[in-house]
C-alpha cells in the first residue's frame, strides 16, 4: 500500500499560483553559463505590479517594508498553518517555476536534522516522484542533493563536497532535471565545510563551496522562517554568501521585529511580500486542521501577589496575600527573582521597570494595582 497525493487542492494551489504569478510577464534572461539559473531584474516593473495585485485582499502590513530597488533579492512569503501541506506546496512550486520559467537550481534550507530527513524522504519517495512526473504531467524529476557534515577526513587530502560539485555541474540544458540542494541550518553556520578554499580540487574554477553555490544564481526556499530571523547567522550566510535571486519563505509563523523604542516600541511580524495567508482560523474553518478543547482550572489556594506601587525604574512593591494569614510586603528591584516572594516563581525575574509597569522574564507585564495568581505557577497546576 502507498500514499496517493491529491492534485489541485484549492488551499494548496492558491499558494503555488501566487508565487508563480509574481513572474508573469517578467523578462527572464537566458543563463550565460550552463550551470546558472535564468535571471531577472528586481527593477522589472511587472514584479511590483504583480505583487500588488496578489496582495489586494491582504492587510497593508503584509507588504514589504523594504523597497524592491533597495533589496539584493526578491523575498516572497507564504503563510500556511502546520499540517496543511507546506512541503508538497513548495515542491510543486519548484516544478512550476521550472516548467514556466526554466529555473532549475534550488536550495531548500531547513532548521533541523529531523525536518531535513523528512524533506529528503518526501522528495525521494517513489509515489511522490510518480505523482509529479506522471500524475501532474511535468515529465521532469528532482535530483535531491543532501549536504551532510563531513566524515573523518583521510590524511593528506581535502575533498571538495561532492554534492556541491554535483549541484553546480547540473546543466540547464538538461530540461528533464531539476537540481535541489537540501541543507540544514547548522551546516550553514558551523565548521568550515562551505567556507574553506584549500580543497585539492574545485568545480568550474571555484574552490570555495559557497562561491560555487552562489555562481548558480539559485532560488532559496526556507522552511520554518521563524527559525531564520534576519539577524540570525544562517540567514546572513544565505543573503551575503549564497546571494540568491529570490528567497521564498514557507511557514506557519514568521520572525518578529521591533519598531521604535521604550513606550513607542511595537513588535510586528517580519513579513516581506506575504502573498498568501492560510492562518489557523482559515485552516480550521476549511476543515483542514482539528480544533483543541481546553478546560480552565479555577484557583483554589487563594494565594495572590499584588503590585501595590512602582518606583519609576527603581523598585516594585509587592504584597503577598494568603487566606487566613497576615499579608507580607516585599520590595524587588530589576534583576531580583520573584522566588523571594514565593518559591513557585522560581526562574522568573524582574526584567524591566518603568513609571507605570513592570515586565517579568516570562514576558508578563503588570501595572500598579494588578494581581498575580500564585497557583497557576505551581507544578501541580
Amino acid at each position: 500500500m502507498e500514499l496517493i497525493l491529491q492534485q489541485q487542492l484549492p488551499h494548496q494551489q492558491k499558494a503555488i499560483d501566487a508565487i508563480v504569478d509574481v513572474f508573469k510577464d517578467v523578462y527572464i534572461s537566458a543563463p550565460l553559463q550552463f550551470y546558472e539559473n535564468p535571471t531577472f531584474s528586481l527593477k522589472d516593473i511587472h514584479i511590483t505590479d504583480n505583487i500588488r495585485k496578489l496582495q489586494k485582499e491582504l492587510p497593508s502590513e503584509y507588504r514589504s517594508s523594504i523597497p524592491m530597488a533597495d533589496s539584493d533579492y526578491l523575498n516572497l512569503d507564504i503563510k500556511m498553518e502546520t499540517g496543511t501541506g507546506k512541503t508538497y506546496v513548495y515542491t510543486k512550486t519548484i516544478f512550476e517555476l521550472h516548467k514556466r520559467y526554466g529555473f532549475n537550481k534550488f536550495i531548500i534550507a531547513v532548521p533541523s536534522l529531523a525536518i531535513k530527513a523528512g524533506t529528503e524522504k518526501f522528495l525521494n519517495e517513489p509515489y511522490a516522484r510518480r505523482h509529479f512526473t506522471d500524475g501532474c504531467g511535468y515529465g521532469t524529476e528532482i535530483e535531491t542533493l543532501v549536504l551532510e557534515a563531513p566524515k573523518k577526513k583521510k590524511k593528506g587530502r581535502s575533498y571538495f563536497p561532492s554534492v556541491v560539485s554535483d549541484f553546480v555541474k547540473g546543466s540547464c540544458q538538461n530540461t528533464k532535471k531539476i537540481y535541489v540542494l537540501l541543507v540544514n541550518m547548522q551546516l550553514l553556520t558551523n565548521g568550515k565545510l562551505l567556507t574553506r578554499d584549500d580543497y585539492d580540487y574545485g568545480v568550474e574554477g571555484f574552490y570555495r563551496p559557497l562561491d560555487a553555490i552562489a555562481s548558480t544564481k539559485p532560488i532559496v526556499i526556507i522552511d520554518e522562517p521563524h527559525r531564520f530571523s534576519r539577524d540570525q547567522k544562517a540567514f546572513k550566510v544565505i543573503c551575503d554568501e549564497i546571494k540568491p535571486q529570490s528567497i521564498i519563505r514557507f511557514g506557519a509563523t514568521f520572525p518578529e521585529t521591533s519598531i521604535g523604542r521604550g513606550k513607542n516600541k511595537i513588535i510586528v511580524k517580519d513579513y516581506q511580500n506575504l502573498l498568501y495567508d492560510l492562518n489557523a482560523c482559515a485552516s480550521f474553518n476549511q476543515g483542514l486542521i482539528k480544533g483543541v478543547a481546553t478546560e480552565y482550572f479555577e484557583s483554589k489556594n487563594d494565594e495572590k501577589v499584588k503590585i501595590t506601587s512602582i518606583e519609576s525604574k527603581e523598585a516594585v512593591h509587592f504584597q503577598y496575600k494568603k487566606k487566613n494569614e497576615t499579608p507580607k510586603n516585599y520590595t524587588l528591584k530589576k534583576g531580583d527573582s520573584l522566588s523571594i516572594i514565593s518559591e513557585v516563581f522560581e526562574g522568573i525575574i524582574v526584567s524591566a521597570i518603568d513609571k507605570t509597569s513592570v515586565e517579568f522574564s516570562n514576558g508578563l507585564t503588570k501595572t500598579s494595582g494588578e494581581e498575580i495568581d500564585v497557583d497557576i505557577y505551581m507544578t501541580s497546576y
